[in-house]
């Protein structure tokens, strides 16, 4: 499948983040997810388990969704509550939008039951258009907990960066290292061409 020019940004910016931030960058991987819903109720409870990876020590996150509209948005606002308070630059992100693609097989062999979804979620992004985070398994509730971490994942790690390269373009020019300010600004333009930061 032919990658899109989102898609290629965004393999760019995992590669600045591998030499940014290296083992500083944030891993985020489902664990355990429980969503309940009432008939008496318009609203979804979600509560997620996430394994949390920085620097080599791995935590266990437990958050909740509380009263959501669904259980896409119960994950959505979960890791939302979670992380914007240490990275105030996921303020400018949220969840406009979810598509659910089954893939049946031909095969006359089976029913279908068995059929593999793609989960796409598609996230505005202030100022800065729609993102979409997919994917694709043969359950709708995994896909969609996968696709959700993704893309926090991303843009906390995209939050983190913008930090570390501030700090060092801020010694660059201290110094007046020339060279190393002007591949601050090329790399600070990468990332602010996904997202905006406020001060760090």
């Amino acid at each position: 499948m032919k990658k899109t020019p989102q898609e290629f940004r965004r393999e760019n910016l995992k590669e600045l983040f591998n030499k940014t931030l290296q083992a500083r960058q944030i891993k985020l991987e489902p664990f355990d997810i429980s969503v309940k819903e009432s008939w008496n109720s318009d609203f979804t409870n979600v509560e997620m388990a996430i394994k949390e990876t920085v620097e080599g020590l791995q935590h266990c996150r437990e958050i909740s969704g509380g009263k959501a509209k669904g259980f896409v948005d119960g994950m959505f606002k979960a890791c939302h509550g979670q992380y914007v308070g240490g990275h105030p630059s996921l303020r400018n992100i949220k969840l406009i939008d979810y598509q659910v693609s089954p893939k049946f097989s031909k095969s006359k062999k089976t029913m279908g039951s068995d059929a593999e979804t793609e989960v796409t979620l598609m996230v505005e992004v202030k100022d800065h258009g729609v993102a979409e985070f997919s994917c694709v398994s043969r359950s709708i509730l995994y896909s969609s907990f996968i696709a959700t971490l993704e893309a926090f994942q991303f843009y906390i790690n995209c939050d983190k960066a913008f930090g570390k390269i501030k700090l060092v373009l801020e010694d660059a020019n201290a110094r007046n290292r020339v060279d190393i300010a002007q591949l601050c600004m090329s790399e600070l333009a990468m990332l602010t061409g996904v997202n905006t930061y406020g001060k760090q």
